[in-house]
């Protein structure tokens, strides 16, 4: 059953359809392993088979997802503003939302002009906090107990107190190559304290986006994550912070 789950959100994280040569070495597994846990998954429903092309998510996946996954609620009141954030950038506006020690990437609104036409990674994309610009965004607004757990080093840490700071950060082709980014914490107000939910990212072509230009997109990026932190607030009620780790956001 667990290795059934692991196979499952290692291909939701992948390209597809993937083949089952790639799902394999993903997963760490012999392709032997790997076929015979896809087989057990597509007989009830949770992933296709493609012949060759490989296998895809099936109905049965999605239709789990819609149930546990993020509130839907939450959702609806960040897409408007992902896809303003991405026609006035136009740049690929993404969120992740935290899941313990990683971000999940849930939302990706494409460029509409430029190279960059589509999302900034993969829908369902699973990544851990300690690297990359939206899981240090994150990491900076976390308790110093929980960061020590995810960024024990001290250069790390400075690092993070800098974010905090100045409220957002920047990736130069650190996650994928030729793409820059900023990332800057998706916040709710807690009834004693804010409590970090995700991040919101611009990202596009690195030599459309040099240092100057995306620390200039800075200011939008921050606009719209104070736009949603009341919203936010009030879809998760005043005890935020239970509320995001009974849902595991």
């Amino acid at each position: 059953m667990t290795r059934g789950l692991q196979v499952l959100e290692i291909l939701a994280g992948m390209r597809q359809p993937a083949t089952l040569g790639a799902i394999a070495a993903r997963a760490g597994l012999s392709e032997s392993q790997t076929f015979r846990v896809l087989r057990a998954l597509e007989s009830d429903g949770y992933v296709d088979h493609f012949g060759r092309s490989g296998y895809r998510i099936g109905s049965r996946s999605l239709a789990l997802a819609t149930l546990v996954g993020p509130r839907p609620q939450l959702l609806r009141a960040v897409y408007p503003v992902i896809t303003r954030l991405a026609t006035v950038s136009r740049q690929a506006a993404v969120l992740h939302l935290r899941s313990g020690a990683h971000r999940v990437l849930v939302l990706g609104v494409p460029s509409q002009s430029g190279p960059l036409r589509e999302p900034h990674g993969i829908l369902g994309e699973r990544s851990p906090l300690a690297v990359g610009a939206s899981g240090r965004a994150i990491l900076a607004h976390l308790p110093a107990d929980e960061v020590r757990g995810l960024a024990p080093d001290a250069a790390t840490l400075e690092r993070l107190e800098t974010i905090r700071d100045r409220g957002y950060e920047t990736s130069y082709e650190e996650n994928h190559p030729g793409i820059n980014g900023i990332s800057a914490p998706l916040l709710a107000q807690d009834s004693s304290d804010q409590v970090v939910l995700g991040a919101i990212s611009l990202a596009g072509d690195a030599a459309d986006l040099p240092r100057e230009r995306l620390e200039g997109m800075s200011r939008i990026l921050l606009a719209a994550c104070q736009e949603l932190a009341p919203r936010l607030s009030r879809i998760l009620g005043p005890q935020a912070s239970a509320t995001v780790d009974a849902l595991d956001l």
